[in-house]
């Protein structure tokens, strides 16, 4: 930890004219890095107790521990955190210029552009090009870049030229904000949201506490390698936000089963498409869902399709690659005729889809069947382009009765 950052503040102290006032420092965030890593390290008083948590989930990490030192007053010179290597040949390769996944990035959008969506699939061009921009990436792979390439590789398979058309906007967009050499908020910001802190780029995020939240379903997606990130959808009982917590392959996560309750003392929310991106630091799971959760959710399910509709389009004209929005709704009717539909009380209509996770759907059709009737839904939101459609997860029955999809 370096020693400038504190005489820059007693610099800047002397310089104040206001006199100053009595206060006490309960709470610290500061952004820390070590061996070139830079976590988010929180520190904060509970009573007599201090509290140290790093975004990376570790409260006893080398992390912690540097930011411990400088409050303290015994950080080590800059040098010593930060070695340099000796000379030698095997030293790992400094990370590729963002320039040239720039390229590689054209080169497929180029690939795809001359085959056409629906020979793309079959053509070694592209293969060729998409096997270079996974070379070109960082390592590991960004979660949003190997997500975009995951739904692009599936698009493609579905020669659905609506929607791939609208991943390869995005994905020009990234190409663009790449290329800038005074690159605007807007394009750090989409820099940040496709590489994240690999690019060089560190944005704070905002800070949850003191929540409950509850997990009403999950998936494997796909990013450069099948079923390669597992996706937990949280919705927060007292706003009715949802979260999307991505756990790669390996990796850990929050723990407990699913459907569970989360009460979070601490969480940081990454700025980007929606749903955003949940980390959580400090927690307690309840596995059991509690009666009066369950009820606060039909509380606040969406009863306005129009609204839902409207927040998806928004959500997709701001990054439509890598949008995939998830809504938790209360339907007023359900149409039974063939096609499934989700009707709220002035008409508007949800598709609720069959295309997607298919097994999942029908088994909800088992339980319309079987009589049940829907108190609210919980899916992820799609559209065939005029038409918005939502993926069941998970549906709450009005008698308290809860089954997972």
């Amino acid at each position: 930890m370096s020693t400038r950052l504190r005489e820059a503040a007693i610099d800047h102290l002397r310089s104040l004219k206001a006199d100053g006032g009595e206060g006490a420092v309960r709470r610290l965030s500061l952004d820390v890095e070590v061996n070139g890593q830079v976590e988010t390290v929180i520190l904060s008083l509970r009573g007599q107790e201090l509290q140290c948590i790093s975004s990376d989930g570790r409260s006893d990490g080398h992390h912690v521990s540097a930011a411990l030192r400088f409050i303290a007053g015994l950080e080590e010179p800059e040098d010593s955190l930060h070695p340099r290597p000796p000379s030698s040949p095997s030293i790992a390769e400094e990370p590729r210029p963002l320039s040239e996944l720039a390229e590689a990035l054209d080169d497929l959008l180029t690939a795809i552009t001359r085959v056409g969506v629906k020979r793309a699939q079959y053509a070694p061009s592209v293969d060729a090009a998409l096997e270079r921009l996974i070379e070109t990436a960082p390592t590991p792979t960004p979660s949003g870049l190997g997500r975009f390439v995951g739904r692009l590789r599936r698009e493609l398979l579905s020669e659905n030229p609506v929607r791939t058309a609208r991943i390869l906007e995005g994905a020009a967009r990234l190409v663009e904000a790449l290329r800038n050499d005074a690159p605007l908020e807007e394009c750090i910001r989409r820099i940040d949201t496709w590489l994240g802190a690999r690019a060089g780029v560190r944005r704070e995020g905002e800070l949850l506490y003191d929540r409950s939240v509850v997990e009403v379903g999950r998936e494997w997606l796909s990013g450069a390698e099948r079923a390669s990130v597992e996706r937990r959808y949280l919705v927060d009982v007292e706003s009715g936000a949802v979260f999307r917590e991505d756990r790669p392959r390996n990796a850990v996560a929050s723990l407990g089963p699913c459907p569970r309750e989360l009460h979070v003392g601490l969480a940081e929310v990454e700025a980007g498409p929606a749903p955003r991106r949940i980390r959580v630091l400090q927690y307690e799971v309840e596995p059991q869902v509690r009666a009066e959760t369950w009820e606060r959710l039909n509380q606040i399910a969406d009863r306005s399709f129009a609204q839902v509709t409207d927040r998806y389009r928004r959500a997709l004209a701001g990054e439509p690659a890598l949008t995939e929005p998830f809504a938790l709704i209360k339907p007023y009717r359900i149409e039974r005729n063939g096609v499934f539909k989700a009707f709220d009380p002035e008409g508007h209509q949800l598709v609720l889809d069959r295309t997607e996770r298919r097994g999942a759907v029908l088994a909800f059709y088992d339980l319309l069947a079987e009589g049940v009737e829907p108190s609210w839904l919980a899916g992820r939101l799609t559209d065939t382009g005029a038409t918005v459609c939502l993926t069941p997860f998970a549906v709450g029955t009005q008698d308290g009765r809860y089954v997972r999809l």
